[in-house]
């Protein structure tokens, strides 16, 4: 038996426009997640709370779709969307019961989750110790990573650091759908016949996954076009089944691996440059270098103070975009100011408790060096 498991990975960062909320609301997670309660198909759901709390405040439908369908595998994952390999230990602790407590208040008991989705799959090897901690057994990055080193990518066998399976997200699959599914029944043949190609007769999986908005939001009509058809196709086939990451544990054995670091956007060549999360952590890259400075320096104050505001605000500055916007091919300098907001009025709420002038003093005198406040060329930065 052949096994293929879809994860859909759903975000919006807590600084996005409300009414671009409700437009992709509308295009992709309505019509989505009405589908993934009709369609009884076992998926994985990730949804960082940064979302549904905008669906909350919308009072979309979305939202009861997600909690009414019990044929779906939640996973966790940071509330507010921060690369946890980038920031502290007690910071991912917090952003995953933020993230557990916020969508099961939203999604009810069907919220269970025991796997987590770490946002963009960025992994790194402190990774599972802290996941298991908290009672997850498994996570998910990419397989880029793992094939660079030269290992063949497992089929029969499930990665194990510690205590909680690691799966590899398979790269070629997921982006040859991301980019170029338009035929959802005949992409599924496609599939089970490569891994046939691949493993033979004898059992195996493969794990797909890629972000929500895909559908119907990036690519129009392509929930009706491919992902109704190809969750069909599976429902029909004797030699091949969908089944969630967690069902999967029960199926293969695990053998001990060292996984190595990286994301679901790590290339080889960021490998070999030692990169392996580059467009949130380039050292070339002097925005990110001050950006990050700036918000380490920012969140240490926060962690003195007692104020609930400034504990909400210091969560949510932890949000990924703003680096993401200031790597090279995607450079968006109002998204990055807008990232650069954020810390400041985490800094500014700090100020208000604390009233330390010198402090506030300083991180400003930090934020007005960074290039997209001194209006250097950006292609420079």
């Amino acid at each position: 038996m052949k096994y293929v498991s879809l994860l859909l990975h759903m975000y919006q960062p807590p600084t996005q426009d409300i009414d671009l909320v409700a437009e992709i609301d509308a295009e992709c997670y309505k019509p989505l997640t009405k589908l993934l309660a009709r369609s009884g198909a076992r998926v994985a759901v990730n949804m960082n709370y940064s979302l549904t709390e905008h669906l909350e405040k919308l009072e979309s439908i979305s939202l009861e779709n997600l909690a009414s369908a019990g044929n779906l595998e939640f996973t966790d994952s940071g509330a507010y969307h921060p690369i946890f390999p980038l920031i502290e230990e007690d910071d991912i602790r917090r952003q995953l019961q933020l993230n557990r407590d916020g969508n099961r208040r939203l999604l009810g008991n069907n919220y269970n989750p025991t796997g987590v989705f770490p946002p963009e799959m960025a992994y790194s090897p402190k990774l599972p110790q802290i996941f298991s901690s908290m009672n997850y057994n498994w996570t998910v990055t990419d397989d880029i990573p793992w094939a660079w080193t030269g290992r063949d990518v497992p089929s029969s066998t499930i990665l194990k650091v510690g205590d909680v399976a690691v799966f590899l997200r398979s790269n070629f699959w997921s982006n040859r759908i991301s980019f170029h599914g338009e035929d959802g029944s005949g992409m599924a043949e496609e599939i089970v016949t490569g891994m046939h190609q691949w493993t033979g007769d004898k059992d195996a999986y493969i794990l797909i996954a890629m972000d929500g908005e895909t559908y119907g939001h990036h690519r129009k009509g392509t929930i009706e076009r491919f992902l109704a058809p190809f969750l069909e196709a599976f429902q029909n086939r004797k030699d091949a089944v969908m089944v969630t990451p967690g069902e999967l544990l029960g199926r293969f054995p695990s053998v001990s691996a060292d996984v190595p670091p990286g994301s679901w956007s790590t290339t080889t060549e960021d490998l070999e440059a030692d990169k392996p999360w580059p467009l949130w952590d380039d050292p070339d890259n002097r925005i990110h270098v001050k950006l990050r400075k700036l918000l380490q320096d920012v969140r240490d104050i926060a962690r003195l103070c007692k104020s609930g505001r400034v504990a909400s605000l210091a969560d949510k500055m932890l949000y990924s975009c703003p680096f993401w916007w200031a790597s090279e091919g995607r450079f968006n300098a109002a998204q990055v100011r807008r990232g650069l907001l954020t810390i400041l009025q985490t800094a500014q709420a700090i100020y208000a408790e604390t009233g330390d002038r010198s402090m506030m003093d300083r991180i400003m005198t930090s934020a007005c060096s960074i290039p997209v406040i001194t209006g250097e060329d950006a292609t420079n930065a």
